[in-house]
């Protein structure tokens, strides 16, 4: 309902209005502008009904002020920050201090309040599989923030946050503080030993802190579940960084956060492989309730997370750790690590051919193997000197090499190895290495490896790994063993028949300990003119940014970008911003690798709108070509034209058609995400509302966790939900908001960029992070152990919010000289700002393409560009032509576009 208005204001004297009167135009102007504080607002509906603090309401009504900030609005008595507005529809979002309470919409004195009450809500309830997350709001807090991975070389820190339940109490919180100790300082050792003294793994300790709730509310005792409950960890991560920072702990100062809940020795699988910048938990009681919990509390970059007990194995603490040391690698071999992959029997479809979860931390963790080689070299832990790469072709090859055992020291004889690659292709390599364990030495791993009838508790191993992708966007590695469970002996070998591949013991026990083997590798003695396997496509998947650099956007005129190019010819980042409505080119490079060629190649080019977290599938076609032949080892730029939607910014795919004798088939695939957003405006800007598309990548009912990171001081952003429930291959579209929390003034835009140390970044480098998770059956090892759970990676978004000033441009055209077919555009924007982009583009009588030029502005906002009609009225003929100029990708205004003007020759 609105407030009456007083007597005196139901009346108005339109001759007050002056000369405005005689320009219909300027009234109606001058109306849209002061109605809403002559008339007054009037609520007719909001949504959602209920919410947890931080929702974001619509509210519909009439009268509102198309000045966001002209619109005062309260939830339950607290201000509410206006998102976007229009005359009958308000974007809010409810504040920390939100109420179970009416709306109100006050403008210029008069208010409407809604006939219906918001009712806050708190948290979801402990295994409630229906409820979504609720909202995550972020406040930037430093310039630049991380990316989250861990770099596992160097110190790596944890924080260890020590919990316990309301019911569920140590007898003795100094003993179990000191048993959590003694398996992060066995951890410490471990990767201290494994790494050769390059990863440094140092721990602070909290002391013991209360949740609020009983043990069963965030623990499933359940024999198929046995893990704390996943709609409770943001739940448990807010309480316990609260605690940490009230006992003096700067949580920036830790890559790591390992949450460890007293179970009294219950057993809980743990989860590893999350990772937020925000930890946030309101339990929904009133502002004024002595028992209310309200935190939000944003690190400087994300935070990798685990969540363990106090009883469990120190491998599985080790395993856990290992999931969150992850760079974004690459199947070509960028990236430090890739520990996303558990190598557990559950992510195969034959459970049985996982036998490398023997010989592997990321497997049977428990027995406390080392990481096999592909890990190994990864992570960069073995010099240059200790891996010998050896590509496969179709000449015959012999060599022998002597393998030294990973022992407590890294090998130093020039004439010795740790590690001996095979790479068939970019998607498939053979590592062979020799493992052993301890004896009475002082090291702790490999200590319950497989080792048959070796005199010397070791022997070879041979592992065979395929880089591909999942069903969604996740780059995994398969890893499995070429052989039988256990070393290889001396004169037993490792085949690959289809390339007259063999790998063989020659002596087991060349030196005792650490112990030498003798191995000799052989190919292709025998192999016929049948090239089965003997190439692989492949085009670079995503990076931590969610681009690659094997995709790009090239638009009028093609072949320059706004980008600067890589030392492989390619633009970085989207290369060109695509303009909306016109023909841009979309550009897929597809690389060959392995022993030759390949020919008649097709790739099909793929858009999804909007961009989103996941990938169900849902792609829609754009156009399939075929390229005749790529070379050895080259590549193939191929490209398609591609006409964007206004408005709406997509996700890209390139997909590469398999073919028969190629290597792999599951990395023909990559994505690249075009988004690039403005935040217009002078006092204050404008907030930015991205629709987003999360989408469930697997067929079964899943809640997909979403997670903000990258918001830089200066800067918020709100995410509706934590995550979200969805059937199997369904998807949900979001709204999520980035907004400047400052003016214009305040931010490095354009030529404003070196104005000091205080100035705010004028762009925003926003990632929405996915994952799902994985759990396994709880016996799947062949110890019996069971398999911890994680959270698997399905991919996301990078949006790239930037700050820029509220524009306009007017043009006009004149002919450079009379009678002929030549033209000049004079322009001038506004504000007057240097070196802005201007984009004209001249449109034949058909609609068609004429002329597209480019032109930067003076220091006084003109700009001017000549063009000729010549040519293109030999091709479109002679009719009426349009031209409009567009400021386009500038560097300190926003897009805008001018006045048309038609020319007719």
């Amino acid at each position: 309902m609105s407030t009456p208005l007083p007597k005196e204001a139901r009346t108005f004297d339109i001759s007050a209005l002056g000369d405005m009167v005689r320009s219909p135009g300027d009234l109606r102007d001058w109306l849209d502008l002061h109605l809403p504080e002559l008339v007054g607002p009037s609520i007719s509906s909001f949504s959602p009904a209920a919410g947890p603090r931080g929702t974001a309401l619509t509210i519909e009504g009439s009268t509102f002020s198309t000045n966001r900030l002209d619109n005062a609005v309260t939830v339950g008595g607290a201000d509410a920050f206006v998102l976007s507005a229009s005359p009958t529809r308000l974007q809010v979002l409810t504040s920390p201090d939100t109420d179970t309470g009416v709306v109100s919409v006050t403008i210029g004195g008069r208010s409407a309040t809604s006939s219906a009450s918001f009712t806050v809500t708190g948290y979801p309830a402990p295994g409630d599989d229906t409820e979504n997350g609720p909202p995550v709001v972020t406040t930037g807090v430093v310039d630049a923030p991380g990316a989250g991975d861990v770099n596992p070389i160097g110190q790596i820190r944890v924080l260890v946050v020590m919990l316990r339940t309301t019911d569920t109490a140590p007898p003795n919180p100094a003993a179990t503080r000191a048993q959590v100790t003694t398996a992060w300082d066995q951890v410490h050792t471990y990767y201290d030993q494994v790494s050769y003294t390059r990863t440094d793994v140092r721990i602070d300790q909290t002391d013991f802190a209360v949740l609020d709730g009983t043990f069963t509310d965030f623990v499933d005792t359940s024999p198929s579940v046995q893990n704390y409950r996943n709609n409770q960890l943001g739940r448990i991560a807010a309480i316990g960084v609260d605690a940490a920072v009230a006992q003096g702990f700067n949580i920036d100062s830790y890559q790591m956060i390992c949450f460890v809940v007293f179970t009294a020795g219950q057993f809980v699988r743990a989860w590893g492989g999350g990772s937020q910048s925000t930890f946030a938990y309101d339990n929904g009681l009133p502002v004024g309730d002595p028992n209310r919990i309200s935190i939000n509390v944003t690190a400087a970059q994300a935070i990798n997370t685990l969540f363990i007990n106090e009883a469990a194995n120190w491998g599985r603490f080790a395993h856990e750790f290992g999931h969150n040391i992850v760079s974004a690698p690459t199947s070509s071999g960028d990236g430090t690590a890739t520990l996303s992959e558990d190598v557990y029997g559950s992510d195969l479809v034959d459970p049985s051919a996982a036998t490398a979860q023997s010989f592997e931390l990321m497997g049977q963790h428990d027995s406390h193997p080392i990481f096999t080689g592909y890990h190994l070299e990864k992570l960069g832990y073995y010099q240059p000197a200790n891996i010998r790469t050896l590509t496969w072709d179709r000449n015959p090859h012999a060599a022998t090499f002597d393998i030294v055992a990973h022992g407590l020291t890294e090998d130093t004889d020039p004439n010795r190895l740790h590690l001996v690659k095979v790479k068939v292709s970019d998607a498939l390599t053979y590592y062979v290495e020799v493992r052993q364990r301890p004896g009475a030495t002082s090291q702790i791993f490999d200590d319950q490896i497989p080792f048959g009838g070796s005199t010397n508790q070791g022997g070879v191993i041979v592992t065979r790994v395929i880089a591909g992708e999942m069903h969604n966007n996740q780059q995994t590695r398969f890893i499995t063993l070429m052989h039988d469970n256990r070393v290889l002996l001396a004169g037993e070998s490792a085949e690959d028949p289809a390339r007259a591949l063999r790998i063989t013991v020659e002596n087991d026990a060349l030196q005792a300990r650490p112990l030498v083997c003798r191995v000799r590798v052989e190919w292709a003695q025998t192999v016929t003119d049948d090239p089965n396997g003997a190439f692989d496509l492949r085009i670079e998947p995503w990076d931590s940014s969610y681009t690659t650099p094997d995709i790009w956007v090239d638009r009028n005129p093609f072949g320059s970008f706004d980008n600067p190019l890589d030392s492989q010819g390619r633009p970085l980042g989207n290369g060109d911003k695509p303009r909306v409505g016109k023909i841009n080119k979309f550009v897929a490079r597809v690389h060959v690798s392995g022993a030759m060629g390949a020919s008649n190649v097709k790739v099909t080019h793929y858009a999804v709108t909007p961009p989103g977290v996941g990938d169900n599938g849902n792609w829609s076609p754009i156009a399939t070509s075929t390229t005749a032949s790529i070379g050895v080892n080259g590549f193939a730029d191929v490209s398609c034209n591609w006409v964007p939607v206004v408005g709406r910014h997509t996700c890209l795919q390139a997909h590469v058609s398999a073919q028969f004798g190629e290597i792999s088939g599951h990395n023909n695939a990559a994505q690249e995400n075009v988004s690039d957003f403005i935040s217009s405006g002078g006092s204050p800007c404008e907030p930015v509302v991205v629709r987003t598309a999360v989408r469930n990548p697997v067929d079964e009912r899943r809640a997909v966790r979403v997670d903000l990171q990258g918001v830089p001081r200066g800067w918020m952003a709100q995410l509706p939900h934590a995550w979200i429930w969805l059937d199997g291959r369904a998807e949900k579209e979001i709204d999520v908001a980035i907004w400047p929390t400052a003016d214009f003034d305040a931010y490095q835009v354009g030529s404003r960029k070196e104005h000091g140390d205080r100035e705010l970044s004028g762009t925003a480098p926003v990632r929405i992070r996915g994952t799902v998770d994985r759990s396994y059956d709880v016996s799947v090892m062949p110890s019996g152990e069971a398999a911890a759970s994680r959270f698997y990676p399905i991919g996301g978004v990078f949006y790239q919010v930037h700050v820029r000033h509220k524009s306009s441009i007017a043009i006009e055209v004149e002919h450079s000289r009379p009678g002929g077919l030549g033209w000049t555009v004079y322009g001038r924007v506004s504000p007057a700002v240097a070196g802005q982009q201007v984009v004209v583009d001249v449109t034949a009588p058909s609609g068609r393409d004429a002329a597209t030029l480019v032109a930067l502005t003076a220091g006084d906002g003109k700009m001017q560009v000549a063009f000729d009609l010549s040519g293109a009225v030999k091709v479109h003929g002679p009719g009426t032509y349009t031209v409009q100029a567009s400021i386009f990708d500038a560097d300190e205004l926003d897009d805008a576009a001018s006045n048309i003007i038609q020319i007719t020759v």
